[in-house]
């Protein structure tokens, strides 16, 4: 893999919608570091954001026309469209809110309304295949989150693309994003680093035990015994034998267990926290893995069920 960086004003130049690009390559410069500090791109800001929604109108128009029915959810905070710019080339553009980043492998190409952004080209440089690019604005440096799209474009000036969608985007984070529409008690809105309860967590897990975020709607704990990792999801509902055993969560929630033995000593403990149709619903899922050489004798499903207690209480009721 090698990395390709664009300038600002390679990106900032001409309408890409009425250029038959060819690919560019500059020079790169140092990677973004410091810390970022704008509210309205934070994880808070960005939970409840469309990313179908940001995908349309200016967003993708100055890259090329919206192929027809080519606009595809990739759910809560994944959004992808397909486009033909004006020569008939054909690029694809992915986005994804609250993005886990490696900062130090890629190298900034700019700033966006304050926000450093990065790109990483996926190109095989053994190859004449074009993988496209993905340009990320930095939202947080600690943990690294952003903001990216990632850009197929054969034939064209992916990074270029890249970083115009991202002005787009940025813009839009400042003047007021399109949102997903809600129930009032939905679990989308929070943040799944608050639900479990901090002490409990320590004590199952170990001491000295750090959370950090794994995107807008999960989080990961890792403790001197064992992880955590909880996620809010909108998917298929979880049922008997696809996600394990039933069991009684207490006030009516029916949950769904599922131990894994063949590495280490996991369980994973699923339910529906609110169903929204055709079989699927918000999903909440904790699992709990121990990879340790004791791991053998662990009762993951039972410290699982300790912290999966001190979720249910948080989340909202209907």
């Amino acid at each position: 893999m090698v990395l390709l960086a664009v300038t600002v004003s390679a990106c900032g130049g001409p309408d890409l919608g009425k250029q038959n690009f060819p690919r560019t390559t500059v020079t790169q410069t140092t990677a973004a570091t410091g810390p970022v500090d704008d509210p309205e791109v934070a994880l808070d800001a960005q939970r409840t954001v469309d990313p179908c929604a940001m995908l349309q109108g200016d967003t993708v128009t100055a890259v090329g026309t919206p192929v027809e029915d080519g606009l595809h959810s990739s759910g809560l905070d994944r959004c992808s469209i397909e486009v033909t710019d004006a020569g008939g080339k054909e690029a694809r553009l992915s986005l994804t809110m609250g993005d886990s980043l490696f900062l130090s492998s890629v190298p900034q190409i700019g700033v966006v309304e304050g926000l450093p952004v990065v790109a990483n080209s996926l190109d095989d440089p053994d190859t004449t295949e074009n993988e496209g690019c993905v340009v990320s604005a930095i939202t947080s440096s600690t943990p690294a989150l952003g903001i990216s799209v990632q850009v197929t474009y054969d034939g064209g000036d992916a990074c270029g693309a890249g970083m115009t969608v991202i002005r787009e985007v940025v813009a839009k984070m400042h003047a007021g994003p399109p949102r997903l529409s809600r129930a009032a008690n939905s679990a989308v809105p929070l943040d799944p680093c608050t639900l479990a309860a901090d002490a409990v967590v320590a004590d199952v897990l170990g001491r000295g035990t750090a959370k950090r975020p794994g995107g807008l709607h999960e989080c990961h704990w890792s403790g001197g015994n064992a992880d955590g990792h909880l996620r809010i999801s909108e998917t298929v509902e979880p049922s008997d034998g696809d996600d394990g055993t039933r069991v009684d969560l207490g006030g009516g929630t029916t949950g769904y267990q599922e131990k894994r033995t063949t590495a280490g000593n996991s369980c994973a403990i699923a339910w529906t926290h609110l169903r929204t149709g055709d079989g699927e619903g918000e999903v909440v899922k904790f699992t709990y893995d121990n990879f340790h050489d004791d791991a053998a004798g662990d009762d993951s499903c039972g410290k699982a069920r300790r912290i999966v207690d001190t979720i249910l209480p948080k989340l909202p009721k209907s």
